[in-house]
């Protein structure tokens, strides 16, 4: 370029001229996997003119990404621009920082010039954990680091602060290393096991105490501070112990609650006993992964402080199939809490540790083996078409490992569980010939050649999705996935003709498609003794009253505390048990049953925590949903379905729809819960539309859809009729 231009460029941004700023072109390149060619060239150009007029100063206000990543635009690198972004959703924000020399390794390979890459103030932060427990003396376990630079106890070191009303105090701290800590750091290329610490302070908990945190790390010193809440008169010691079940609690005869989806783990007087493993819905299962909040009307802290001075690994309780480990009061957490965790070897826990592990797996990887590896909702589930599609295997002689979150998830009979993260689950899906899943593999995965990969997808759909959806706010990181499951995928499963015109396109499949019906509605189709019925609703203790099922989707923009999506529910359940004496069943999506909290009331109950949507909605008389996709499979028993959608036109702008349902609905098309009751009790007239919306889209639900499926993907069975 030449100095006249420059200075032209340089001009018109001091005078205000609608020329981007390094911010704003920062924000376009995080996004730029969503641009079209016309939106890409026109991002290089705006960013190769800024890059001929901004001064260092101004790049290096950057965050080392987003710098890095309009770098990589400014010269047309679209990759690059698109790899960052992807890493950035997929692996978080970390790095790893060169002690001495502060260079930023972003564990990419980018072409970008040395300056770029050298870490300033702000690249540097710091983080913090902490828990506090015990009302006098007060122990404080914590750790603390600079994202990026591996903690080194030898130069390296963390001061503490207390003060209260009554003055400041310096306690000593005393480091301990804690795998368990590194694991939970986010942190994916440096090592923060010698980042942890605890310390005593000798005051009381009857005022705040405000806890500075000074990090000192490679010469660089970073101060944060907490407060650390104080407790009341009422406070009562709680003391968890392990028994040969699980564990107890104990708080001197205060009823205690323990937040949970489960129906085991939730309210009892104390002593409060936890079993490992609990009945749901009629099952026994092990207690799902997670946090539980203990709590109860007074205060609680933890019987023995002391116990903060162990490293998190020394705590836990080791149960069959899972980890429990006390937790004293944190930020944003209750007084208590139990973590819940799979026995995953420390060793191959946390973001660091899986980088190694997964390396060292593909690094000595085998020829494939004659296994199927199965994936229902991310190892969350084991039912929709993947089930029926691995007993088919097993039934072939293909042994199926199926990748659980947890071992609260039942697997079909035959088949083995594997740990999500685990070594064993790494080993199984690298040595795997057959792969099945109804959504993505972990976005670390990457497919090897001779892989058959079958997508069954979940779902014939109404509202748009992939590349089809109106106001896209798909990750960097999903998008890349879903192009590398795409490009992966064998078949692609539809369950009917119109699925099957949409699917492809909308995720870039150029493939072949199965149209057999979906496997998932084989149990649904073929319960006509109603075994199913009456199993599901024994195990809900259901008799014969009228049942209907809620059963709404998420919304893309709505969201609660903490970002979380909120539940969004337009019908009154209760006012509909109180109307009609039909027991209502209130089932939230996944995605959404996490912000929504427990539901309670006189004739509903919760099934978000049901492990088989099929046998719910064969235990309903009646389906009430909005936009899911539940209303293709419950077409199949052509029962009464309505369609309750008060927010169709904000829905329709945000997501966008494939087609008008009013001009094909499944049966009524309800705006509010008196509409719902009046057809509830006014009887309804909407068999010839029931009729004609499962000729149209379950034509080929006949109860035979998974052996057809089987043998349009892998050939016939030697030998088959």
């Amino acid at each position: 370029m030449d100095l006249v231009r420059k200075a032209l460029l340089r001009w018109r941004r001091l005078a205000g001229g609608d020329s981007p700023s390094p911010v704003a072109l920062a924000k376009r390149a995080r996004t730029a996997f969503r641009l079209d060619d016309a939106g890409w060239r026109r991002l290089v150009g705006e960013a190769a003119d800024g890059a001929a007029v901004w001064s260092r100063d101004e790049w290096l206000s950057l965050p080392v990404r987003d710098r890095v990543a309009l770098h990589a635009a400014s010269v047309d690198d679209r990759d690059a621009v698109e790899l960052l972004a992807e890493s950035r959703t997929v692996h978080g924000p970390s790095f790893l920082v060169d002690r001495g020399s502060r260079h930023i390794d972003l564990g990419e390979r980018i072409d970008a010039p040395d300056w770029l890459l050298v870490a300033q103030e702000h690249d540097l932060v710091a983080r913090l954990t902490i828990e506090a427990a015990g009302s006098s003396p007060v122990y404080v376990a914590g750790t603390s680091f600079v994202s990026g630079i591996t903690f080194d106890p030898a130069a390296d070191s963390v001061r503490i602060e207390a003060t209260t009303s009554r003055g400041t105090v310096e306690p000593e701290v005393s480091m301990r290393p804690d795998p368990v800590a590194d694991a939970e750091s986010g942190e994916r290329w440096a090592d923060q096991t010698d980042a942890s610490w605890w310390t005593r302070l000798d005051l009381d908990r009857t005022e705040p105490i405000t806890l500075a945190v000074t990090i000192t790390v490679d010469g660089l010193v970073r101060r944060s501070e907490i407060t650390i809440p104080p407790l009341d008169d009422g406070v009562c010691t709680v003391a968890i112990d392990a028994t040969e079940a699980g564990v107890r609690v104990t708080a001197d005869g205060v009823d205690l609650r323990v937040a949970a989806l489960t129906q085991g783990w939730s309210t009892g007087r104390s002593p409060l006993d936890l079993e490992a493993a609990c009945e749901r819905f009629g099952a026994v299962a092990t207690v799902p992964i997670g946090r539980y909040s203990v709590t109860s009307d007074v205060t609680l802290d933890l019987a023995d402080p002391e116990v903060l001075r162990l490293p998190m690994a020394e705590r836990a309780i080791d149960l069959v199939d899972l980890l429990v480990t006390p937790r004293a009061w944190s930020p944003g957490e209750a007084d208590v809490s139990l973590v819940v965790r799979n026995p995953i070897p420390v060793a191959d826990r946390g973001r660091r540790r899986q980088r190694l592990l997964l390396d060292e797996v593909r690094e000595h990887a085998g020829p494939l083996r004659e296994r199927a590896m199965a994936m229902c909702f991310g190892g969350s589930g084991a039912g929709d078409s993947v089930a029926p599609i691995a007993r088919g295997l097993v039934r072939r002689g293909i042994p199926v490992d199926w990748c659980v979150t947890d071992h609260s998830v039942t697997v079909p009979e035959g088949v083995r569980p594997v740990l999500l993260h685990s070594r064993e689950w790494h080993e199984a899906f690298t040595h795997a010939r057959y792969l099945v899943n109804n959504a993505e593999f972990p976005h670390y995965v990457r497919f090897r050649e001779g892989q058959r990969y079958l997508q069954t997808w979940h779902g014939t759909p109404l509202k748009r999705i992939g590349r089809d959806i109106t106001v896209n706010r798909l990750s960097a990181g999903y998008t890349a996935a879903m192009a590398r499951e795409a490009v992966a995928w064998e078949a692609l499963l539809a369950q009917n003709a119109f699925a099957a015109g949409v699917l492809p396109p909308a995720f870039g499949f150029t493939g072949r498609t199965i149209v057999e019906g979906y496997p998932r509605n084989d149990a649904l189709v073929l319960d006509t003794d109603g075994a199913l019925r009456r199993r599901t609703r024994d195990a809900l203790g259901l008799r014969d009253e009228r049942v209907v099922l809620y059963a709404p989707t998420w919304r893309d923009a709505a969201r609660g505390a903490g970002g979380r999506r909120a539940f969004v529910s337009h019908l009154d359940a209760a006012l509909v048990h109180e109307r009609t004496g039909a027991t209502v069943l209130v089932r939230s999506h996944a995605n959404a049953a996490a912000g929504r909290g427990r539901i309670a009331e006189p004739g509903v109950v919760d099934v978000t925590a049901h492990p088989d949507i099929t046998a719910l909605l064969a235990a309903a008389d009646v389906l009430v949903t909005d936009y899911s996709s539940v209303m293709f499979d419950f077409a199949v028993t052509e029962r009464l379905q309505m369609l309750l959608v008060p927010d169709a036109d904000e829905y329709l702008g945000d997501r966008g729809f494939y087609f008008d349902l009013r001009q094909t609905p499944p049966g009524p098309v309800v705006t509010s819960t008196d509409e719902v009751i009046d057809v509830l009790l006014d009887g309804d007239r909407s068999g010839a539309d029931r009729t004609a919306f499962r000729q149209r889209f379950a034509p080929l639900d006949d109860g035979r859809a998974a052996d057809r499926v089987l043998d349009a993907w892998l050939g016939p069975v030697s030998g088959a009729e």
